[in-house]
């Protein structure tokens, strides 16, 4: 009896230790963010959804996303699946932009329960200006869907940016990309310094350099960026043949002008083969109906 009455007050005391040493939190409990380069913190509840997508301060921007099953059931006659959310809290650097936000896949395809949110709420790109979260939607068991980039503001203004991307054409990808982050972040106003990580992360060095100290425009200072991605295409200038080259040659058209689609502006661009980076844009063509 003695024995087990010391073990009952060991444990009564090692519990008490555990909870004074964790402040007492519990599952659903406040958890702490802590701003970056400064002691001072922000409490958000802290709720856990299904599986952690991301859970990191990069930057300005402060993000916790997980991802979970909701009601919504995709399916045929012979099976069906169900869709999933993105519950989303995002700060930028101390005020909070979004807290606990569900994301579903009618927030980027605009309907829900034909096409099933694949992968959703992972970091594609951040800035000062914007964070851009990438989202897949897919009708079930095929390849048919949408590939996008959901650009958050620091105001909680969001945007839909369609990412086309052609199978089986190397080099399109990173073309792809870039302007579809070149041609947003000029949207919201992205700093030069902003801008020269994007062409130091997608051109070759010595592209980088040339587009950094401002040698040519890619794109006009007048053009309508969110049209002018809205309208663009981007063509490939080899004959596909399954067979890796050294470059790849692409033409981008887009319309500059959301009150003149007679106005097509043309760049021109070359990836190498072996690194996947831009090492060549050719700009300034103009044409007119």
């Amino acid at each position: 009896m003695k024995n087990l009455i010391g073990i009952t007050l060991l444990t009564i005391i090692i519990s008490s230790l555990i909870i004074a040493c964790n402040g007492g939190n519990k599952s659903g409990d406040i958890t702490k963010l802590q701003k970056i380069g400064d002691s001072e913190t922000e409490n958000i509840a802290d709720v856990i959804r299904g599986r952690i997508i991301e859970d990191t301060v990069i930057g300005h921007w402060t993000i916790k996303a997980t991802k979970d099953s909701n009601d919504i059931v995709v399916g045929r006659h012979d099976w069906a699946v169900k869709d999933s959310s993105v519950f989303l809290t995002l700060f930028y650097d101390r005020n909070i932009v979004y807290s606990d936000k569900e994301i579903r896949t009618k927030d980027v395809v605009g309907s829900e329960g034909e096409y099933i949110m694949q992968w959703g709420g992972e970091v594609f790109w951040v800035s000062d200006s914007a964070i851009y979260l990438s989202f897949g939607c897919f009708l079930p068991d095929t390849d048919d869907g949408w590939n996008m980039l959901y650009q958050i503001l620091p105001d909680g203004k969001s945007n839909i940016i369609v990412i086309d991307v052609y199978m089986g054409i190397d080099g399109f990808d990173v073309v792809a990309d870039f302007m579809a982050l070149y041609l947003n972040e000029r949207a919201v106003g992205a700093s030069s310094a902003d801008l020269k990580r994007l062409y130091e992360q997608y051109c070759s060095k010595e592209l980088a350099e040339e587009l950094s100290a401002a040698t040519f425009p890619i794109v006009s200072d007048n053009t309508d960026f969110r049209h002018a991605y809205k309208t663009i295409q981007i063509e490939p200038q080899d004959g596909f043949t399954g067979l890796p080259l050294e470059k790849y040659s692409f033409e981008v058209k887009f319309k500059p002008y959301h009150n003149d689609d007679n106005v097509t502006d043309i760049l021109y661009m070359e990836v190498d083969g072996t690194t996947n980076k831009i090492i060549k844009i050719d700009s300034g063509e103009r044409k007119v109906i």
